[in-house]
């Protein structure tokens, strides 16, 4: 017999808070992807065209981290896809690495439209 969703849930809360510490990390886990849902895929692409940069400039992990001046789990969270990334520091990688993480632009002019209504 299959169970349900909610029953599932009950049973994978169940899990997450047993004593087990590899239950615990799996529940954080499930929570942090559940959290961040929407912006995963950016995440994963943003690691790839990295991973890409970093291969084709022959650097590793740990001199990207220097260079960027972070901790080298911060970038392994990245290169995961696994960290929330501010434009900042979006543009700081760009920066750094040389190469479009995102696009905002059009033809290299950020397109907004007028600000403000001009009154007659």
């Amino acid at each position: 017999m299959s169970l349900t969703r909610e029953e599932k849930m009950r049973k994978l809360d169940s899990i997450a808070t047993s004593k087990n510490q590899a239950n615990q990390k799996w529940k954080k886990v499930a929570d942090w992807n559940a959290k961040h849902a929407d912006a995963l895929d950016d995440y994963v692409t943003i690691a790839g065209r990295l991973a890409d940069a970093l291969s084709s400039k022959k650097w590793t992990q740990r001199e990207l981290a220097e260079k960027l001046d972070v901790s080298p789990q911060a970038l392994s969270r990245i290169m995961k896809g696994r960290q929330n990334l501010t434009l900042q520091t979006i543009r700081k990688i760009e920066r750094v690495v040389g190469v479009d993480l995102i696009s905002i632009h059009q033809n290299n002019t950020l397109n907004m439209g007028p600000l403000v209504s001009k009154a007659n």
